[in-house]
C-alpha cells in the first residue's frame, strides 16, 4: 500500500476512473453543499442519507464517488452556518471525536480494496475554511493530527 499526497486538486472524473486508489478529502456534517447530485447507489448515500450533493471546487469535488471517503473538518455547510460560522471550536471536542473517530473506522474499513491511498493537496490543517490550528483550535488539532499519524504507523509502518 502507497500514501501519497495529491499534488493538485481533484477532479471528478480522474478520480473516478481511479479505481484502485481511495481518495480522502474534506467533508462537512451536514455532508452536503454545491449542486452536483450524488448517485443513489453510491456507498455514500447509503451511509449519510439521499439528497446529497457535491461541489465544483474544494477536495469535496469527489463526494459520493465509490473510492472518496471523507475526514469531516467542517462542522457544518447549510445556508445559515456555511464557512467561518460553520466551524468547528473546540468547544465541539467530543463531538468532533465521534466523527472524525466514525470516518478513520470507514477508511480502515475500507483500506484493503485499494492499492494507494491519496489525501488532498490542501491538507487539513489551517485551511482558509475549516481552519483546524494550533492557535485556533489546539484540542482538535492535536486529535486529528494524532489519529492521522497514528492512521499511518499502525497501517503502513513502512511510510512513517
Amino acid at each position: 500500500m502507497i500514501i501519497d499526497v495529491a499534488t493538485e486538486y481533484y477532479n471528478r472524473d480522474s478520480v473516478k476512473s481511479d479505481s484502485s486508489t481511495m481518495y480522502i478529502f474534506t467533508d462537512n456534517t451536514d455532508r452536503d453543499s454545491g449542486s452536483g447530485i450524488i448517485d443513489n447507489d453510491s456507498w455514500y448515500i447509503h451511509k449519510y442519507g439521499c439528497g446529497k450533493h457535491y461541489p465544483k471546487v474544494t477536495s469535496a469535488v469527489i463526494r459520493g464517488l465509490d473510492n472518496a471517503y471523507p475526514i469531516t473538518t467542517q462542522h457544518y455547510y447549510n445556508k445559515f452556518r456555511k464557512g467561518i460560522s460553520g466551524r468547528w471550536n473546540d468547544s465541539d471536542f467530543d463531538e468532533f471525536k465521534l466523527v472524525i473517530d466514525d470516518d478513520f473506522n470507514e477508511i480502515i474499513k475500507n483500506t484493503n480494496r485499494f492499492n494507494r491511498i491519496v489525501f488532498p493537496c490542501g491538507g487539513f490543517f489551517e485551511t482558509k475554511i475549516s481552519n483546524i490550528s494550533k492557535t485556533r483550535t489546539p484540542m482538535l488539532y492535536h486529535y486529528l493530527y494524532g489519529k492521522l499519524r497514528n492512521f499511518i504507523s499502525s497501517y503502513f509502518p513502512e511510510q512513517k
